[in-house]
Formats: C-alpha cells, structure tokens, sequence
C-alpha cells in the first residue's frame, strides 16, 4: 500500500510539471485571447469555414472522415468502409472478407477527434465487443496499415499560390515499455510514470499477457495507436523536413481541390521510400481543427506550445480571408455556438 501511495504521489506530481499532460483547456486558455483578436479582424468568430472549402465547416468540427477519407486518391489511403449505426458483427465481417482485409483492422468513431475509440481488432470476438461498447453510432472499417513508422505532417498553401510548406512533422511512438528481467508487464505499464493510466486499457483484451516477464533490454510494443491521448510520445522532427518530402505533399495536395491547412497522419515504412513517394499510406487527413502536434514534444515548453498554435492559426486567419474574398463564406455565429456544444464534451477530456 505504502508502494502504490508514494507510487500515486509523484504520479500526480509528474503529470502536473509536465504540461503536455494538462487537459485541453489549460493548454489553449491564453491562445482563446488571440483567438478573438483575428475573429475580430475577420469580423467573424466563423472564419476558419473558409480555410478548407472542400470540408464542411473547413474541418473544425467533427467532420465526417469518411467524406474526408475519399478527398485523397485511393493510392495514398488505406481501404476504408462507412459503418452505419444498425450494422451488427456478421455485417463488418462480410465488409472484411468481401473486400480482401484480414485481422486486425481498425474500428473508429466516422465523427471523432483525439483518438477517441479508435481500436485496433484482432478477431471477430474483440469485433463483437467493440460494438456493445461503442455502436451507437457510424463507425470507420479501415484497413490496417503495418508499416514500423508513423508521423504527422502539418501542411500549409496559400490559395493564390501553387506550391504550399510544412510547418512541422510530429513522429509518434506508440507505447513501449522495456524489460528489466524481473517485472511483468503488468508491472512494467501500473508503475511508469508515462503509461500509468492506460494500465487497464492496454490488457483489456488478453492480447499482451499482464504476467509475462521480459527479458531485461527486452522492448516490448504494447500499443500501435499514435494517438498522444492514447498514450503515445511525441517527437519533433521538423528537422527532417526537406525539399523532396514538400514536394510530395504538393503531389498529394495538387489533388485535392478545396485544401489548404492540416494536418496529414502518416505511416510508412522508412524516411527513404517516403520521400521517393513509396511504401506510405495517410491514415487521417484533418482540417482547421489540426494542432500542431510537435509541440507535445516532452522536450519543449509550454510557451513555445503557445507560440506554434497561435502562428498556425494566423496562417488559418489569412488563408481564410483570401478565401473570402473569392467568394466562400464564413460560418455564421449560430453556427458556431452549435459546433461549440457539439465539440464540448471532448474539450473537458483531460491528459492526467
């Protein structure tokens, strides 16, 4: 008990200094103020619809990612599958088998953010309770994509201009814990200071025995979703942006009519094929709503958090008013007050 108390004290103290593990409201709550000064400029707290005329609301709500999903060439993404609501465990297993997929796949809210249950399905039993626990609404079949590395792009390109930039890359390690020949696994994820409390999650389905004991160096990969939320660590490698990887995303974007800001979600095998434009799949495309996400880099400050999201969104305000000007409107203020209570409820989830 003494362990588990002391172990509960520098936990809570950890997430508190460490302020990628603040909940949202704390880390965007000075960013609010700029928030209002370009709204006030762009006399419209709706400006960002205009950012991304080919996404509803320019993607600052909770779009419908499987609209998103096919603005991108079936090349470039994995093969995905609308689930509708009323659609039970032999449906998506007819989905998997009439469309060539194995085990494991990957299940997703069709309107969610923040890694929100997304899971990764290994079999038809882990299907079944998927859908007792969050059928009750459209869901995402996707296709998972095995590649070793994932990243995060974020994309900017000025409408009047033919080529856009990278503004950072976030390359995302899933949870990994290592061996030390005496501790279980269980042991390993209850008393890390990282991954404590993902502790249940992580064997919820018996996939990773709770008992096994690594051997020591042993690295053990516990959790592929590379979601921060979901325990994830984020790195900052905008260092590797270079001139061959831009160009591929000016590709990629040349054919998307109507984007201009976001983020891409990337997996792909190595840097090299990458940048030749092969061996890589973008898992999720994100709109107005993208942060930034090499700012939760453990290495960097909560100023310079601050300072990134409210450069992003200057980028966003002047995007959207060239946009204006050539005609696509802005969402009204009623409109905004719905996105708002509709986008509350994920705003109150916290990191700690």
């Amino acid at each position: 008990m003494r362990k588990e108390f002391l172990f509960k004290l520098r936990y809570q103290w950890h997430r508190l200094i460490h302020w990628e593990f603040w909940p949202m409201w704390a880390v965007y709550l000075p960013c609010i103020f700029y928030y209002f000064w370009i709204s006030l400029k762009s006399r419209s707290f709706g400006f960002f619809r205009a950012v991304n005329p080919a996404i509803v609301h320019g993607g600052m709500t909770l779009e419908d990612k499987n609209f998103v999903n096919q603005l991108l060439p079936q090349r470039y993404r994995p093969k995905s599958f609308l689930v509708k609501i009323e659609t039970k465990t032999e449906g998506i297993e007819n989905i998997i088998r009439e469309n060539g997929l194995k085990y494991p796949v990957i299940l997703k809210p069709n309107n969610g953010c923040r890694g929100r249950n997304v899971e990764l399905i290994r079999n038809r039993e882990h299907v079944k309770t998927y859908l007792e626990n969050h059928g009750n609404e459209d869901l995402l079949l996707e296709e998972y994509i095995n590649y070793p590395n994932e990243i995060g792009v974020f994309y900017i390109r000025f409408p009047n201009e033919d080529k856009g930039f990278i503004t950072g890359i976030v390359e995302k390690k899933g949870i990994t814990v290592t061996g030390d020949g005496k501790q279980s696994l269980g042991e390993l994820i209850q008393y890390d200071l990282r991954y404590h409390s993902f502790y249940l999650k992580i064997f919820h389905d018996d996939h990773h025995k709770i008992n096994y004991i690594p051997n020591e160096n042993e690295q053990i990969l516990l959790s592929t979703i590379g979601n921060h939320a979901r325990g994830a660590t984020f790195y900052d490698v905008s260092y590797k942006t270079s001139v061959k990887l831009t160009d591929l995303f000016n590709d990629i974007c040349s054919s998307v009519k109507g984007f201009y800001y976001g983020r891409f979600d990337v997996k792909f095998n190595t840097w090299e094929e990458l940048e030749n434009g092969e061996n890589f799949k973008i898992i999720e495309l994100n709109g107005a709503a993208s942060e930034p996400t090499f700012i939760y880099d453990p290495q960097h400050s909560y100023f310079f958090a601050v300072k990134e999201i409210m450069r992003h969104w200057n980028f966003m305000y002047k995007i959207a008013k060239f946009n204006q000007k050539k005609g696509h409107r802005f969402t009204s203020n009623e409109e905004c007050w719905k996105i708002l209570k509709e986008f509350n409820p994920f705003l109150e989830s916290s990191r700690i």
